[in-house]
């Protein structure tokens, strides 16, 4: 355990070289640069960063926290991009790649990050397949961060994206704690500036909003580089983006022969796959990467092997691939020797499995391999959904009791039952939220769900929000109604979108709906936000009124504008037909627009409630004195306000004079939609100037005294 530390500062997860330092998982991947840059410095390099792609959770804060990172590091030459989408995010990091083979270079290298989740790795594919194959610059170095969300926490599908990353020839890393991001990051880096190839992160949930301690420098050691000797020159990586028939079929034999073994080389000579616990007398080992490996220890402390003595005394060997590909295919021979039976444990398809059973296949004295099945078919480790140490436990336990029976931990007690909930949360809107208004329809009408927080309708009222289609993936909403249309008696589909889905990628959906003589209205919420991901800036400089302009001329039939507030468009000029009307006519407004033919356009204008509510704490918005309040002698209960405003601080509450309503003064956002319900129990306050407790009678309270450490235990990374 290090020396205590008396002070500490938010900044040093970034300003600190050595020492300990706490980071999540996003933090420690935000530093991946800090750390390339000073080490690069100590050895004489002038390099430089350069970090773009679009966010997502589980690397949804990513963005924010890189932003964080370089700001407090201005010595350091770190551009940050946000891109409009993840495809030109990939391109402009392949751009970094090929700065310094330029004569007017400025730096000797450029270290290049692209950041998404596993669907944007889907939809970016082509543009970073262009960048792998385009190479990485030998002081530079390209890193693509995939985010994978196994058991769909906050994505539309789950997902692991080995697969599309050994198809696109990326080497996987995949950490398992937050030293590893940081560990395995600053390896990316070093492994593609020897191979030429892009190297990937594999980033699950758990990982990235995990947090930890992390001790400082998490390398000990420079890595060590492979080289491989070419007609008798060492071969150095020379990034070109002359994408040319023949030139590719000669970058393509390269891949095989010169950039995959270095690659392989690189993990083998750093040893970043490794047999952590290996008795003499193994009968049985189990193989398994990244977070994964973790959760195995784990479910082996619950069934009573609490350490590597104990594991090893049970006769298991533990196999931790933290590279899983290139697979390590001489290791897997030596890990296999003298076992009777290898367990791999892996989440969703038995790639791993496949590539341990082909490597073993040849050997005489080969052992028994399972994984995803037992050997009689039934379900042995699920291929759905997170795997976690409840998940592996049972199916681990039931492999392990013919060999080591009583020795295991008793089975735990069944679960207590719990009493069901009578109310179940589901999610909704923030208070104040533009899509209470927003998602507002006409009677009977038929809807798209879209990407972003106007998803949640597919979990609430149709008679609130219309009868939903579903929802598609980003960038995608609305082009389903071109194969629907032909084969359904209705006649018009209102499609929700996001300025942030609409700059991403989505206007071309619109334009192919225009194109294909489409009857729906597309109705875009303006908030300058992409809320569902941490509240980031939306990537457009491109106001309403030009919005609405560029919709027109790409062929939409009407356009109309709704918002809160009407003044602000005084004095603004719009395009000619394009009128601005008051929120509360957003349904009159929708059903004009349904009479006209063609692709309709409604904009709704009106900011983020949870990015203004962060702007008044900061300081950067006024926060307004009125408040609304509910006279409850007067409140019959009805429901009216609620239904209006559909606004979340609008909320029932028991009274001695029955059940009536509230406002939640510590939830409201002052959006005042509530006050349009059809009441005479609301009233408005407006606290006198000055009122409150004067500064002379304010007391602190003491500081508590530090806790006492008793027992410390060294911290495990």
């Amino acid at each position: 355990m290090t020396d205590q530390i008396d002070e500490y500062s938010l900044a040093d997860r970034y300003q600190l070289t050595r020492g300990r330092v706490l980071l999540t998982g996003i933090q420690a991947l935000a530093r991946i640069p800090v750390e390339q840059l000073r080490t690069d410095r100590e050895h004489g390099l002038n390099t430089a960063a350069f970090i773009s792609g679009y966010p997502g959770s589980p690397l949804g804060g990513f963005d924010l926290e890189m932003a964080r990172a370089r700001d407090t590091v201005p010595e350091l030459p770190i551009v940050h991009q946000p891109a409009v989408n993840e495809e030109l995010g990939a391109t402009s990091v392949m751009g970094s790649q090929l700065a310094s083979t330029r004569a007017d270079a400025l730096y000797d290298g450029v270290v290049g990050l692209w950041y998404g989740k596993a669907p944007g790795l889907d939809r970016a594919g082509d543009a970073l397949r262009h960048g792998v194959f385009a190479g990485s610059s030998t002081y530079g170095g390209a890193i693509a961060i995939v985010g994978d969300d196994p058991d769909a926490k906050s994505s539309t599908m789950p997902s692991s994206s080995d697969a599309t990353l050994v198809d696109l020839h990326m080497p996987i890393l995949y950490p398992g704690t937050i030293a590893e991001c940081l560990e395995l990051g600053l390896h990316g880096v070093a492994m593609s500036r020897a191979s030429g190839l892009w190297s990937s992160l594999k980033i699950v949930t758990a990982v990235a909003d995990g947090s930890g301690t992390v001790d400082l420098p998490v390398l000990t050691a420079p890595p060590e580089l492979p080289t491989v000797e070419i007609d008798g020159k060492v071969w150095v990586s020379h990034p070109s983006a002359e994408f040319l028939g023949p030139r590719m079929v000669a970058v393509e034999r390269e891949f095989r022969e010169v950039r995959a073994k270095l690659a392989y080389e690189y993990g083998v000579i750093n040893r970043l796959n490794r047999v952590s616990v290996d008795p003499s007398d193994a009968w049985l080992g189990i193989v398994a990467t990244g977070f994964t490996y973790y959760e195995v220890v784990e479910a082996l402390r619950r069934l009573g092997l609490a350490d590597d003595d104990a594991i090893a005394g049970s006769g298991i060997r533990l196999l931790q691939l933290r590279m899983p590909v290139p697979f390590d295919q001489k290791l897997v021979h030596h890990f296999a020797e003298g076992l009777d039976e290898i367990l791999v444990i892996e989440e969703k398809n038995p790639t791993l499995e496949w590539l341990i059973k082909d490597a073993l296949f040849a050997r005489a004295d080969r052992p028994h391999v399972v994984g995803k099945t037992h050997e009689d078919g039934r379900t042995l480790m699920p291929s759905w959904g997170r795997l976690d140490a409840d998940t592996i436990l049972p199916g681990l336990r039931e492999r392990l009791t013919p060999r080591l029976g009583e020795r295991l931990a008793p089975l735990p007690p069944p679960p207590r039952e719990l009493i069901p909930l009578s109310v179940n949360r589901t999610p909704f809107f923030c208070a104040g939220c533009p899509h209470n208004w927003g998602t507002k329809v006409e009677d009977g009408a038929v809807m798209g769900a879209g990407t972003g927080c106007h998803g949640m309708t597919l979990l609430m009222d149709p008679e609130r929000v219309g009868d939903t289609i579903g929802i598609t993936a980003m960038g995608n909403e609305g082009a389903q109604w071109v194969g629907m249309a032909p084969f359904v008696e209705t006649d018009h589909l209102v499609q929700n979108y996001g300025d942030g889905t609409y700059f991403h990628s989505g206007q071309l959906a619109i334009q192919y709906c225009i194109a294909a003589g489409m009857h729906m209205t597309f109705k875009i919420l303006y908030n300058s936000t992409v809320a569902m991901t941490g509240g980031q800036d939306s990537i457009s400089s491109v106001d309403v009124p030009a919005l609405a302009s560029i919709l027109l001329q790409q062929g939409a039939s009407k356009v109309a504008i709704t918002t809160d507030d009407p003044s602000g468009y005084h004095g603004i000029e719009l395009p000619q037909g394009v009128d601005v009307h008051p929120r509360d006519r957003i349904v009159d407004v929708q059903a004009a627009l349904r009479a006209e033919p063609g692709v309709t356009i409604l904009i709704h204008d009106q900011e983020c409630a949870a990015e203004l509510r962060r702007d008044r704490k900061r300081g950067r918005a006024p926060t307004p004195t009125r408040r609304v309040v509910i006279n409850q002698r007067i409140c019959e209960g009805c429901g009216d306000c609620g239904d209006v405003s559909n606004c979340l601080s609008v909320q029932p509450v028991d009274t001695p004079f029955g059940r009536k309503t509230q406002i939640d003064q510590a939830s409201c956002n002052f959006d005042e939609s509530c006050l349009d319900g059809d009441c005479p129990a609301f009233m408005t306050v407006e606290p006198a100037t000055g009122a409150g407790v004067s500064e002379g009678t304010r007391t602190r309270a003491p500081r508590p005294p530090d806790p006492s450490i008793i027992n410390p235990r060294p911290v495990v990374h």
